[in-house]
């Protein structure tokens, strides 16, 4: 602010000597000088008015959805109804603030000439998994003598998600019959085609919409559809983000966490299995089990929101959460930590006939032996635990297996 107006200063005050000047001195070469630092002022009061008139700023993003350790191509347009050759644009891009001690913000030099619209790229690099938000977009301006610098904020907000990564998990123990978690359809979908297995004759209290009318038509009587006995495969993640459990832990600790619940849930997704999620960061977030392709992107949304920030107890999330569930339904945990309480929330829980699968994620090269312990007696009451190491980088077959 201060160089903007000592520049305006110096450019009357150049106007105002050579006037003196010339006024004094007399003759050709001092009027000249008077005459051409007003074409050099003329220029100037031109440059100020004009260098953000009809200037119009556009950012594009080539994607919204990404995966960890893509790339985002960021498009930065200037727009104007009119050309001002007259000038120069000093663009500064803002990084999301998880960025902001990783990169340097970008900064793009703009002569626009006679062009009405100027176009430039760059590339925010490797994005780790996670939220992110561009703001606003700072464009400065001035006259090619440095005398006039002006800047003005543009409002741009764009958001984009990354994704966890995730495995190609060839078998889950999830996958069979035993412990799939199935849960029995109390109601018969009369669209299901493949579900229905023959005819019977129309009894008074069946749906309009359980008529085989093809059937009907042939002269015997009103028919009924019968079906097969529907029974589908259900699942609910409950994902640890509490703080307190990653504390002292390295960063990629959680990270883990994420990916093997990702990995899962893309083998549910893929086999057909209806699954939700449920954790508590600052609010409570439950995922009803479903299967959809928008089902899926609405859960990996959540993964790639989620931080361990959360305040509240795991095991009492569990706990009260789980109550909530039909009993049918399979209850898979990702946790590092396996405490008491947790404990003998998991024991009772599978004392009422839960199906509960426990999977332990930790940074050490095996399990401590309190984890170990606590494992097997897991194990010794019908939850399945299966221990998980951060330097993992395959999982191509999960079971019930204490590590």
């Amino acid at each position: 602010m201060r160089q903007q107006r000592w520049g305006k200063v110096k450019v009357i005050g150049l106007v105002l000597l050579t006037y003196v000047f010339a006024k004094f001195q007399g003759g050709f070469a001092s009027w000249f000088l008077f005459y051409s630092s007003l074409v050099v002022f003329v220029y100037e009061l031109f440059t100020y008015f004009l260098l953000f008139t009809s200037l119009d700023v556009v950012r594009e993003i080539d994607r919204n959805r990404l995966q960890d350790g893509d790339d985002v191509i960021v498009t930065i347009r200037l727009r104007r109804r009119f050309w001002f050759p007259l000038g120069w644009n000093m663009v500064l891009e803002p990084l999301p603030d998880r960025l902001a001690g990783v990169y340097e913000p970008h900064r793009q030099l703009v002569f626009p000439w006679f062009k009405r619209e100027v176009e430039f790229r760059y590339v925010i690099p490797n994005l780790p998994r996670g939220y992110y938000r561009l703001g606003d977009c700072v464009v400065s301006g001035g006259d090619f003598f440095g005398f006039i610098e002006r800047r003005k904020v543009f409002p741009l907000s764009h958001e984009f998600l990354v994704y966890p990564t995730y495995q190609n998990v060839e078998h889950w123990a999830m996958g069979d019959g035993s412990f799939s978690g199935n849960v029995h359809v109390s109601h018969r979908r009369s669209d299901d085609v493949a579900a229905v297995r023959g005819v019977r004759d129309y009894h008074r209290g069946d749906r309009l919409s359980q008529i085989h009318w093809r059937a009907s038509a042939r002269g015997t009587g009103l028919k009924t559809k019968e079906f097969e006995h529907q029974a589908m495969n259900q699942a609910v993640f409950f994902l640890d983000v509490e703080k307190a459990s990653y504390q002292k832990q390295p960063d990629a600790l959680f990270e883990t966490a994420v990916k093997l619940t990702a990995s899962l849930i893309a083998y549910a997704n893929r086999n057909q299995y209806h699954y939700g999620l449920v954790y508590k960061q600052s609010e409570r977030m439950s995922i009803a089990p479903a299967l959809s392709h928008a089902h899926f992107l609405h859960v990996f949304d959540q993964l790639a929101r989620v931080m361990p920030q959360g305040s509240d107890s795991f095991s009492r999330i569990v706990g009260r959460e789980a109550l909530e569930q039909p009993p049918g339904v399979t209850l898979i945990l990702v946790t590092p930590n396996v405490e008491k309480e947790l404990m003998k929330r998991l024991i009772a829980l599978s004392q009422k006939g839960r199906r509960i699968q426990l999977f332990l994620v930790h940074a050490d090269t095996a399990p401590s032996p309190e984890q170990k312990r606590a494992l097997q007696l897991l194990s010794a009451n019908k939850v399945s635990c299966t221990s998980i190491h951060i330097g993992e980088t395959e999982w191509k077959r999960m079971g019930g297996v204490v590590g």
